[in-house]
């Protein structure tokens, strides 16, 4: 009996010590997908980040990367938003109604939008461009990596509109933060010429607005 009690011990340790290596094993694999999983997440807002600080810490050695792009490298002749201070580059999909949820987030899969029945650029009125994040972080690559550095916009920081293949320029005049429900520059207006940027604040959430105002650079 106790050299069977001995043998049944040493088959147990046997056995405990290949479920160790499995979970061991196991583990390593979630580790490597959770890795991959962050480099996914958070790649493009990790470039977007350091692209800024090269282009800020270094703008001399840099200069020519922060030159106004020529229209031809623009991604939609059509409609595209450049802001040369974040090194953001976007095309924008025009007329999205930007209170249907399903409607703005399929077009923020490809690119910024624009609120329908607003002005567009070169018109009297309020040209809305959005870059909605989503309900979670898993999203930011999705949704919001555009405008993800659009907090770093200052007064008199140029953007750049190209329209039906025309360029328009626009100069920063303010930026707030807005409550979710604040839609006053939703609202059509025909006093002036107006550029505004808006994404969820802070980035991954919904719980706020930033909104950056640009006038027309004449």
């Amino acid at each position: 009996m106790h050299q069977g009690k001995e043998l049944n011990v040493g088959k147990l340790i046997a056995k405990l010590k290949v479920v160790a290596w499995g979970l061991k094993k196991i583990g390593t694999v979630l580790i490597l997908v959770a890795i991959c999983g962050m480099i996914v997440v958070y790649g493009p807002l990790l470039k977007a980040e350091t692209n800024y600080q090269i282009s800020t810490n270094f703008k001399s050695k840099f200069a020519d990367s922060l030159k106004p792009i020529p229209l031809w490298e623009v991604p939609d002749k059509s409609y595209s938003v450049y802001i040369p201070k974040i090194q953001a580059i976007s095309r924008v999909i025009g007329n999205v109604d930007a209170g249907d949820e399903k409607v703005y987030l399929e077009a923020l899969k490809i690119g910024v939008a624009e609120a329908l029945g607003l002005a567009h650029p070169g018109q009297k009125g309020t040209t809305y461009l959005f870059a909605h994040s989503t309900d979670g972080p898993w999203n930011f690559a999705r949704y919001n990596a555009v405008f993800y550095l659009l907090d770093k916009t200052e007064k008199g920081d140029i953007v750049e509109i190209v329209y039906k293949n025309k360029l328009y320029k626009y100069s920063v005049f303010s930026k707030s933060v807005l409550g979710a429900q604040d839609t006053r520059y939703l609202v059509p207006q025909d006093k002036e010429e107006l550029l505004v940027l808006q994404t969820c604040w802070p980035p991954g959430t919904a719980w706020k607005r930033l909104v950056v105002v640009a006038k027309p650079v004449y």
